[in-house]
C-alpha cells in the first residue's frame, strides 16, 4: 500500500465542488489537526477494538479527501489488527505514521498553498 499515491486530486476536487473551497480548506484544516491528534495517541492504545476504531476514523476521513496511501494503510490495520502480532502492529503505526507525515506536507503544499481550492 506504500505504493499508492498520496492524492487522487480528482476526488480532492470533487470535495471542493461539492462543499465549496472556502469550506473545503476549513475542513482540510480540521482533518490534519484531528489526524496530528490522532497520531499521537495511536502507538499507545493497546486495546485493539480502540486501534481499530481509530484506523476506522482515519482510513474514511482520509478518503474522503482522495488521500489514498494513508486511507490504504489505516484499512489495513483496521481490518488486520485482531491477527497481527504487537510487533505487526507496530510496523503499522509507524507506516500510517509515515504516511499522513506525508499527506500533510502534501496537503499544505499542493492543495493550500498552490490555491487549489479557487479552481
Amino acid at each position: 500500500m506504500n505504493d499508492a499515491p498520496i492524492c487522487n486530486k480528482a476526488v480532492y476536487l470533487e470535495f471542493c465542488g461539492d462543499v465549496g473551497p472556502e469550506d473545503a480548506a476549513e475542513v482540510l484544516g480540521a482533518f490534519l489537526e484531528d489526524t496530528l491528534s490522532k497520531m499521537s495517541g495511536l502507538a499507545s492504545l493497546a486495546d485493539r477494538s480502540v486501534l481499530k476504531r481509530e484506523a476506522h476514523s482515519i482510513k474514511s476521513s482520509s478518503a474522503t479527501f482522495g488521500f489514498e496511501r494513508l486511507s490504504g494503510l489505516a484499512r489495513q490495520l483496521e481490518f488486520g489488527a485482531d491477527a497481527m502480532s504487537p510487533a505487526e502492529v507496530e510496523n503499522a503505526i509507524a507506516a500510517i505514521k509515515h504516511a499522513f507525515e506525508a499527506t500533510a506536507g502534501y496537503a499544505r503544499k499542493e492543495l493550500l498553498e498552490a490555491n487549489l481550492l479557487t479552481l
